[in-house]
């Protein structure tokens, strides 16, 4: 009997302790950014996080809190619904991937474009003015990462969420992409319900950079 009861008293300690804590999913759900955006304020050092035995971060809803209000961030609730469908622009040397990419989000209703480089996403992201942009890091003439500054330093184009995809997923790449100004990352090879998934998200969240520079 004794047993029985430190065992409930002690689960429910660790449920009190632990019901504040929260993953960075769930986190950047509550202040509508991307996942990988509030990554990156956690590598950066301004927002507090912990890590659990397997590795994965946690926030407590008090830091959180904190974050949301000195970044000046809106709420879940009040953030500006995103249109249902979007217009994406598609950006990759290989076109087996950019046929996959765009026959999975055409079932979706989405309007989608396509470029085989970073000088001719320029050139149709102008004329097309998606409103997602999904990139490959490493392709010839002109890579991810420049596509990202370009896009972000140009007040035409830096609204554009983009997606960063890579088959060299290393925790170096995503901090640079992440730093170019990428609002998300994905690991090749795609799947097709985590890219759909994916592009929801991102179309929910809101850019926090934008909201910095402001």
């Amino acid at each position: 009997m004794f047993a029985t009861f430190y065992e409930f008293a002690h689960n429910h300690l660790n449920r009190m302790v632990h019901m504040d804590m929260l993953s960075l999913g769930k986190a950047a759900q509550i202040c509508a950014v991307t996942r990988w955006t509030l990554w990156s304020y956690v590598k950066a050092g301004e927002l507090p996080a912990s890590r659990t035995p397997g590795g994965h971060y946690r926030v407590s809803r008090k830091d959180l809190d904190e974050f949301i209000h000195r970044k000046g961030l809106e709420l879940e609730e009040a953030a500006a619904a995103p249109p249902a469908k979007a217009k994406i622009l598609v950006v990759d040397d290989d076109p087996v991937i950019r046929k996959f990419i765009i026959k999975t989000l055409e079932k979706s209703g989405h309007k989608l474009e396509e470029a085989e480089d970073g000088f001719e996403a320029g050139q149709k992201t102008i004329r097309f003015k998606p409103n997602i942009l999904i990139v490959d890091i490493f392709m010839p003439r002109m890579d991810g990462f420049e596509v990202c500054r370009r896009m972000k330093e140009n007040p035409e184009t830096n609204k554009t969420k983009i997606m960063a995809i890579s088959g060299f997923d290393t925790e170096e790449n995503r901090r640079k992409i992440i730093e170019a100004g990428a609002d998300w990352f994905m690991p090749k090879p795609l799947s097709p319900a985590a890219l759909r998934k994916a592009v929801t998200d991102v179309l929910q969240s809101k850019n926090v950079r934008s909201q910095d520079s402001a």
